[in-house]
């Protein structure tokens, strides 16, 4: 579906518009190609939007779903991703879902520990960071305001947004290109 291989990715998200079937979708497409994933979240996905995405996969291949719990201090949630990393065979994507407070400003603390998590993750191994975006108030029109974009760009991280259009469009901006799409119970289709 989307190439994300050795990317670095922040994509900030409109509230409830589909980032984490979006990441649990990438997470599908790592597996089927025979990756590995590391999902770390505060919250396990919603229990439906999962079983419906991974019913694709056997047993086996789900084993190779990690889910890690992202709870308390950054610092220490980065190091257990990168023991995990580096002591798992086959980690072809990390994702990090609701990361940060879902407005306001991103802590520098935080940021400082992803940026970190980039340095030290193998180069391909695919990252995503998934977050809620801010509004610009600065428009007329309701418009998307990556948070901390420009910290994250010099990190590393390329700049990709997902927003649902009046039709209930999903629309993916990403350095590349633009997508427009739906959800279906197997996932997005663009």
């Amino acid at each position: 579906m989307l190439d994300l291989e050795g990317k670095r990715i922040h994509l900030s998200v409109d509230g409830g518009c589909g980032g984490t079937t979006l990441g649990l979708h990438c997470a599908v497409d790592q597996i089927q190609s025979g990756g590995r994933v590391l999902w770390a979240s505060p919250n396990m996905p919603n229990a439906t939007r999962f079983s419906q995405l991974f019913t694709s996969l056997n047993i086996v291949e789900a084993s190779r779903f990690h889910a890690m719990n992202l709870i308390g201090n950054m610092e220490r949630c980065v190091d257990a991703i990168v023991e995990a990393e580096q002591n798992l065979p086959s980690v072809g994507l990390i994702v990090l879902d609701d990361w940060c407070e879902p407005t306001g400003r991103i802590p520098s603390r935080n940021l400082k520990a992803v940026i970190d998590l980039n340095k030290r993750i193998n180069d391909s191994t695919s990252l995503l960071l998934i977050s809620k975006a801010g509004t610009d108030v600065s428009s007329s029109e309701h418009m998307l305001k990556p948070r901390s974009e420009s910290n994250l760009k010099d990190g590393g991280f390329e700049i990709w947004t997902l927003h649902e259009t009046e039709q209930k469009s999903k629309v993916l901006n990403s350095v590349e290109k633009e997508l427009v799409g739906k959800i279906e119970d197997s996932g997005f289709i663009f």
